[in-house]
C-alpha cells in the first residue's frame, strides 16, 4: 500500500533541495482505479507501475523494473502523447521525506509537493510553504494530467509584484525572432504577402502590429475572429517553405547580440532560447546566423508546451529545464504576447523595442532600444555590443 499526500505550494521550498531527478512517464491506462504507468528516470532506469483505487491517502501499488530500451519504445509507441514530464526535487533538513515535482512540457506551471510515508496521514505539522492539500482531487493525479494537462483547467498564475535587477538574474531567456535574429521583417513580409494572396489583404505594418510574436495558430484564430473565415489548410506549409528560402538568403543576427551572448558566457550567467517558432524553423535560424553554438541544447520551442505565448507555459518550461526558479529569471522579448507571457510567468522582463514601439511594451519591467542598452541593463560591459 502506498501512502501519499499531495499539496500545492508557495515559494520557500527550493532552498531545502538536496537532490534532483528527471522523470518522463506515460500511461497505458489512466483509469484512477487501475492506472498503468511506464516511467523513465534520469534516462537511466525504467519501471512499470500499477496503481489501484485511492482511499484517501492510501492506494495499492505494484512496481517492477523494465529494460530501458523497452520502456522507451512503450512510451513512444503505445502511450498517448504528450507524456507527463517533470523534475522531482528531494528535500533535506527539517523537510526530509518531502519531494516537490516541477512539471514541464504539457503541464508547465504545475508544482506539487508530495509526502510519501507510512505516517503521512497523521502528519499535521506542515511546512510553511504548503498552500493547499489536493490529495483527493483526482485532477492532480499524474494519470489524469496525462490526458487533461494542467494549463487547460488551472486558474491563472499569480503575477509577481516584485522584480529583480536583471544584472543579478540566474537565467536569461531570449526570444529568438527580433531579439537574436533579425527575422521579423522577413517573417512579417512573407506572412503579409501570403495572407493577401489567400484573400485576407494584409500590409507589412498590420502584420507587425497584429501577429508578431505569436504562433501560426494564433494568426489563424485572429483571422477567424475578424473575418469569420478560415485561412487555407495548406497555409502553414506554404508559409514555412517561403520563409525557409528567405531565411537562407537573407537572415542575419541582430547587430551586437553575439557580443551580449559572449559576455554572458564569460560572466557565467546561464541563458537559453524560448521561441514561438516551430523547432525546425528555430534550428534553421540559429544555424544560418551562426548563433547555434552559443546555445547547444538549451533551445525551447512552443511545440514543447500545451499553449504558446501569451500564456506563460513556454517560459515556465524553460526555467524548469534550466533548473532555475522562475522568479530568478529575466526574459528578453520584442513582442506584446511575449512580454505578456513573461509577466504571467512571474519573471522580470526586458522589452526589446526595435520594430515594436516602446509604448506597446510598457508591461515589461524595463524597455531598451538596442543591444547596447540590453548589455547595460544586464550589467554587462557596454563597450562592445552596438
Amino acid at each position: 500500500m502506498e501512502t501519499e499526500r499531495k499539496f500545492l505550494v508557495r515559494r520557500g521550498w527550493r532552498e531545502a533541495v538536496v537532490r534532483t531527478r528527471e522523470i518522463r512517464q506515460g500511461y497505458l491506462s489512466d483509469d484512477p482505479d487501475r492506472a498503468v504507468r511506464v516511467r523513465i528516470t534520469d534516462g537511466q532506469s525504467a519501471h512499470f507501475t500499477i496503481k489501484g483505487a485511492r482511499e484517501g491517502a492510501l492506494r495499492p501499488e505494484f512496481e517492477y523494473p523494465v529494460p530501458l530500451d523497452d520502456a522507451g519504445e512503450i512510451l513512444a509507441r503505445l502511450c498517448p502523447q504528450p507524456l507527463v514530464e517533470k523534475v522531482r526535487h528531494y528535500l533535506g533538513g527539517p523537510y526530509y521525506g518531502w519531494t516537490v515535482d516541477e512539471f514541464y512540457g504539457s503541464n508547465a506551471g504545475l508544482v506539487l509537493a508530495e509526502l510519501e510515508a507510512d505516517d503521512a496521514q497523521a502528519v499535521t505539522d506542515l511546512p510553511p510553504w504548503i498552500a493547499e492539500e489536493v490529495t483527493t482531487d483526482l485532477r492532480f493525479d499524474n494519470s489524469r494530467l496525462h490526458g487533461n494537462p494542467y494549463p487547460g483547467w488551472a486558474p491563472p498564475p499569480p503575477v509577481a509584484t516584485l522584480s529583480r535587477d536583471p544584472a543579478d538574474a540566474e537565467l536569461v531567456i531570449f526570444d529568438n525572432d527580433g531579439v537574436l535574429v533579425d527575422s521579423e521583417p522577413i517573417a512579417n513580409r512573407v506572412l503579409a504577402a501570403l495572407l493577401t494572396e489567400s484573400g485576407f489583404p494584409t500590409t507589412f505594418e498590420v502584420s507587425i502590429r497584429r501577429y508578431m510574436g505569436g504562433t501560426l495558430d494564433r494568426v489563424r484564430a485572429l483571422v477567424r475572429a475578424e473575418t469569420g473565415r478560415e485561412i487555407p489548410a495548406d497555409f502553414a506549409q506554404r508559409y514555412q517553405e517561403r520563409l525557409k528560402a528567405a531565411f537562407e538568403r537573407e537572415l542575419c543576427p541582430v547587430p551586437g547580440i553575439q557580443d551580449v551572448l559572449a559576455a554572458l558566457g564569460e560572466r557565467g550567467t546561464p541563458f537559453c532560447v524560448a521561441s514561438s517558432s516551430p523547432r525546425d524553423r528555430l534550428d534553421l535560424a540559429l544555424t544560418v546566423t551562426g548563433l547555434a553554438p552559443h546555445f547547444g541544447h538549451r533551445v525551447y520551442s512552443a511545440s514543447d508546451v500545451l499553449r504558446g505565448k501569451p500564456a506563460p507555459d513556454l517560459f515556465l518550461h524553460a526555467a524548469v529545464r534550466m533548473g532555475v526558479d522562475p522568479a530568478h529569471a529575466v526574459v528578453i522579448e520584442d513582442s506584446v504576447p511575449g512580454v505578456d507571457a513573461a509577466v504571467a510567468a512571474g519573471m522580470t522582463s526586458i522589452g526589446f523595442a526595435t520594430l515594436t514601439p516602446a509604448d506597446r511594451l510598457s508591461r515589461a519591467t524595463y524597455v531598451v532600444r538596442d543591444t547596447s542598452g540590453l548589455a547595460d541593463r544586464l550589467g554587462l560591459p557596454t563597450g562592445r555590443p552596438a
